[in-house]
This record gives structure tokens, C-alpha cells and sequence, in this order.
């Protein structure tokens, strides 16, 4: 704009009426001002009005200048003094004047310094007031809690209106705050799930208060972004984008995370950035699927964090709490409850998160629940059989060489080795088999630098048993059977089998194991094939400098059944061996 404009801002005019508000009383509602000056506006209209002594005479001159902005169409327009008085801003001054407070420089007074807004605190009511709105108990605790708690964070089961009810509070808070003042920063795991989620329900709370006849200000567009005027005054942002939540300062800024149990731990702290002061809140939503999640550990006890819990078997569907009769298609059913309680069963970790909204021991794509490694360290097994060994080889970095010896379930580490090259590594598995006298084999996986270790060893004449993650699945499948993607995927799924049947028996000080046998994961691919997690996968995954799982990885091979290579003839050929094998591959 141009300057000398008087900037003004249109805001929808309601006069005082009474109304009911969300808890039934009667109450007056503030009659809401035409216009909301800039300041620069504001004071011209001032010196315009002050020497005038006789109140209508002031009333009048404010309802020319102002029924003269009314009938401009543009956000800015010159100074009255230069506009004529026709007949319709003189009939539409007068109008204004009849309705607004009698006092003109009081009404200038609320737009340079506007009083609170007294549904600032009542978001409840500030739902039932302003869209003609129901929200149930819980529904309200949540509102409520934004309101008293700088932390919210909110575990819920599937189907209970939590993203309903965000996308009000989003709404209530840029409605009862200052224009340039108030912020609402927005996120969640992916872009489709802030656009076609948070901010899909942000596009229908807009449309309710249409339809209720007082539409809420400014305009939102397909960027997931919020304008009053020129004003930025809220955006929807994915993980990856963490960096855009810096720079932003306001007294009033409102953080919101949905489906926060697959948000990381970095957009949290990006978020927390943002709420530095005492009037800024973040509020947290999701179902709790994954117990290894940071929005687990805000959600435990001690965390700082004001947490509340929304089960599904205590929504309205499931009690006789009072709501309206369209709200309840839309609540959790108890026909899906109890198709699932079929299905799953009450204790499968899918039951307990989406129907209880309680965070199981496991996440659907963990492989070994926690519980069962639990149990295992606590398992005393005879353990009285000569066994295996299994070698997973690694040189340089942070991987670790890693030896276990399996004895019918009892699983224990034989050797640990840093920055060890080959023919070190060697040697070390000759000490471990010497004892034996060639009745305990060893399983040494061969991808890679493996395959010179195995060779050496077979050279020398230890039984030894070759591992190849990527083969095929040693055991055609039946019908029924689970099919396997790769030796890997077979492999790590009779180790959960035996987790699972009780048949392991682990040190309880090896923590190191523990740790990675509980985040490995497994899923299915389209063709039903179950893979396991790749090394490369699960270390990109836990963060840049962490380990391989070298230990579970040893663990799983110490599980495998099959007879050793013959030890080699002096006169067999060279590279009849592992690594003459991968040469002849790669020539």
C-alpha cells in the first residue's frame, strides 16, 4: 500500500445479543467492533473527532469515516477528508452509529489497546459460541488443559475426535488473540498426514463458523498456511522441514504435533524452541504405537509433561454420557471393537494401542517384544550341550567383531573385538575351537569380509558353517507358512519363535545385546514376504555413528541348524572357497 493509506482491517459485525454458552447459562456477548484500526488509522480518526464538544456530532463524524471505509472495497483507501458524502455513507454512518458503544474516542481506545477477549481462556465455550459446536468430556479436558498447562501431550485410542478437537484449538487460539501477536505452528510424521489430516479438519472448523454465521478472519490456502491481511499467522510443516519452525516470535505461539507417536525426537525440540514464554503452549496428540518413541517418554510419568489418557472403552459409545445422536457415527464403534477383539485379541500390542490408546510393550514392527527378552534374561536354562558358535566379523569404525556361543538356548558372548583385521579374527575363533576338538562348529556370515575368516578357518580345518543373509530361504514354505524374503528374514523369525516359546536363556548384564535384540524391525511386503531390517537400514535409522547390530546379528546365527563345510583338501583348488567365489561372481 501506499503510504498516508489508512489501513484498516475488516472484521465481521455482530451487535450485543444474548446467547447461551457451552455449559447452558445466559450470558451478554461483547458487541464486536466494525472495524480494528492500525494505529496509524486510529489516530487520524482521533484528530478528527476530538474538538468536536457535542457527543451525536462526534458519533456522527466517526460513523462518516468509518460507513466510508465500510463501503470501500479494499483493505486501504485514502483519508476521508478527500472522499465525498453521498446520501449511502451518510444513511450507512448514521446505522453505524445507532449500533456501536455511545462513546467514539472509547471505541478508539479498545482498538489501540482491545480488551481481553473473554473467550480467550474458554475455549469450550468459545466452541459452542462461535461454530455451534459439541465437545465431549474428554474433549473438553484437553481444551481446558491447553488453556492451564504450557505442556499438553494426549494418548488416545482410534475414532475419538482428537484431531477434531485440535483443529478447534488451532482455531479458537488465532480467533481470541492479536492479529501479528499469536502464531500456530503445526506438524506431523509426513506432509500428506499435516495436509489431509490437521489441517483438512482446520478447512471444516472455517466452514462451521460460516455456517453458523460469523466466519472466522483471514484466508487459508493449499500450502497449509494462514493469512489475516498480510499477516502470516500459521503454517502446517513436515519432520523434514524442522529448520522452518526457527525464527518465529510472538507472544502467543501455539505448537501443535498430530499423530506424534511418528514425529522424532528433533521436531520436538524444534517445537520447544518456539515456546519460550509463558503464554505459549504446545500441545501433543496420538495413538500410542510405538513404545520406543520420544512421545512415549513425554508421556510417562516425571516427564514435565501434563498428560492425559483418551481409552476408547470409556467414550460416549461405550457409556451413557450424553451427546448428540450425529456425533456418534463418528466416535469409535463397538462393532470394530469387537471385531478386533477377535481378530487380535485383547492383548496384541494393535488392541491395546488403538482400542485402549495405551502404549503396548512393542510397536507393530518390532520383531522381539520387550517383555520376551525380559523374560529370557530372567530364564535359567541346563544349557549342557556342546552347541555353536557364531561369528559376526567386522574391521573398522564403530563395529564391533562379535562371537556367542549358543548351548540349547543358553546364548552367551565368547568374544568381542575392535579394529581387528581378518587373519586377528581368525585366530581368536582358532582359541575358541581348539578346545572342542572339532565337535562344536562355528557360523561365520560370509557377506563380505566374512568370507575371508571363513576361508581361513576352513583352511585350517575347523568345522565351520557359511552364512548368506541375502540367500534364498533354506525351507520351501507350506501352505499357511509365513514366507520369507531372504535367508535373513527366515532366520531372525525362528529366533522370535524361540523367544516367543521360551526356549532362550540370556546374560542379563549384556545390556548391549538387549538393546538391539528390542529394535530390530520386520514388515510385509505386498506379496505377503516378511523382511527383516537391514543392517545399513538399521543403523541410518538409529543415527549417524551407532553400531551395526553386530550382536543380535551373532545371536541369530548362533540359532542356525546345519552341518559344516568338509574342511579343505591340500590339493583342492584355490579359489574353491568363499572368496574365490565372489571373485568368480564379480569377474
Amino acid at each position: 500500500m501506499r503510504r498516508g493509506r489508512l489501513f484498516v482491517r475488516r472484521w465481521a459485525f455482530v451487535s450485543g445479543s444474548w446467547r447461551r454458552d457451552a455449559r447452558g447459562a445466559p450470558h451478554k456477548r461483547r458487541p464486536r467492533v466494525g472495524f480494528a484500526l492500525h494505529r496509524e488509522g486510529a489516530k487520524h480518526v482521533e484528530r478528527r473527532v476530538q474538538g468536536i464538544e457535542s457527543a451525536p456530532d462526534r458519533r456522527l463524524q466517526l460513523g462518516l469515516i468509518t460507513g466510508t471505509l465500510l463501503e470501500t472495497s479494499d483493505v486501504g483507501c485514502r483519508p476521508p477528508e478527500h472522499l465525498g458524502r453521498s446520501d449511502d455513507v451518510l444513511r450507512l454512518g448514521r446505522r453505524l452509529v445507532t449500533t456501536l458503544a455511545p462513546d467514539p474516542i472509547a471505541i478508539l481506545a479498545d482498538q489501540l489497546d482491545p480488551p481481553d477477549d473473554p473467550l480467550r481462556r474458554d475455549p469450550v465455550a468459545w466452541n459452542s459460541e462461535r461454530l455451534g459446536g459439541f465437545l465431549w468430556s474428554k474433549q473438553r479436558e484437553i481444551a481446558a488443559s491447553v488453556v492451564e498447562h504450557r505442556y499438553t501431550a494426549v494418548h488416545s485410542a482410534h475414532d475419538l475426535g482428537k484431531s477434531a478437537l485440535t483443529a478447534r484449538v488451532a482455531c479458537w487460539w488465532l480467533d481470541t488473540h492479536p492479529v501479528g501477536e499469536a502464531f500456530v505452528v503445526t506438524s506431523a510424521p509426513t506432509w500428506k498426514q499435516v495436509k489431509a489430516v490437521l489441517w483438512r479438519e482446520i478447512g471444516k472448523v472455517r466452514r462451521a463458523a460460516v455456517d453458523h454465521g460469523d466466519a472466522l478472519p483471514g484466508r487459508v490456502n493449499l500450502d497449509c498456511e494462514w493469512y489475516i491481511g498480510d499477516e502470516l499467522v500459521a503454517y502446517g510443516r513436515k519432520p523434514a522441514d524442522a529448520n522452518a519452525f526457527q525464527g518465529i516470535h510472538a507472544r502467543w505461539v501455539l505448537v501443535l504435533l498430530d499423530e506424534a507417536g511418528g514425529i522424532p525426537k528433533a521436531l520436538y525440540d524444534a517445537g520447544d524452541s518456539l515456546v519460550t514464554n509463558e503464554d505459549a503452549r504446545m500441545l501433543v496428540v496420538g495413538n500410542p504405537d510405538d513404545p520406543s518413541s520420544h512421545f512415549a517418554k513425554i508421556c510417562a510419568p516425571g516427564s514435565g509433561w501434563h498428560t492425559i489418557h483418551l481409552d476408547g472403552l470409556e467414550s460416549p459409545n461405550f457409556t451413557d454420557e450424553p451427546v448428540p445422536e450425529w456425533l456418534r457415527p463418528l466416535l469409535l464403534s463397538p462393532v470394530w471393537v469387537e471385531e478386533r477383539r477377535k481378530r487380535w485379541g485383547e492383548k496384541s500390542p494393535l488392541f491395546v494401542s488403538k482400542v485402549r490408546g495405551l502404549f503396548p510393550e512393542v510397536g507393530d514392527e518390532t520383531l522381539i517384544a520387550p517383555s520376551l527378552i525380559r523374560a529370557a534374561q530372567e530364564r535359567e536354562l541346563a544349557g549342557i550341550a556342546p552347541g555353536r558358535y557364531a561369528l559376526d566379523v567386522a574391521r573398522y569404525g564403530p563395529d564391533e567383531t562379535v562371537a556367542y556361543r549358543n548351548r540349547e538356548g543358553v546364548i552367551r558372548l565368547a568374544h568381542t573385538a575392535h579394529k581387528q583385521d581378518t587373519m586377528a579374527t581368525a585366530g581368536h575363533a582358532a582359541v575358541l575351537l581348539d578346545p572342542h576338538g572339532g565337535g562344536v562348529p562355528m557360523v561365520v556370515d560370509t557377506i563380505g569380509i566374512g568370507s575371508g575368516v571363513f576361508d581361513r578357518l576352513r583352511e585350517l580345518g575347523y568345522p565351520v558353517v557359511p552364512f548368506d543373509a541375502g540367500a534364498r530361504p533354506l525351507v520351501p514354505p507350506e501352505p499357511g507358512d509365513p514366507k520369507f524374503a531372504n535367508r535373513r528374514a527366515e532366520a531372525w523369525w525362528a529366533v522370535r519363535e524361540a523367544f516367543e516359546a521360551g526356549e532362550v536363556d540370556l546374560d542379563p548384564e549384556d545390556e548391549d545385546l538387549a538393546a538391539q535384540l528390542g529394535s530390530i524391525r520386520w514388515w510385509l511386503d505386498s506379496r505377503g514376504f516378511i523382511h527383516i531390517e537391514s543392517k545399513d537400514d538399521w543403523r541410518k535409522r538409529m543415527g549417524a555413528g551407532t553400531s551395526s547390530p553386530d550382536r543380535a546379528d551373532a545371536l541369530m546365527m548362533s540359532m542356525v541348524e546345519a552341518e559344516p563345510w568338509p574342511a579343505q583338501d591340500a590339493g583342492e583348488r584355490e579359489d574353491a572357497t568363499i572368496t574365490g567365489d565372489l571373485l568368480r561372481r564379480e569377474l
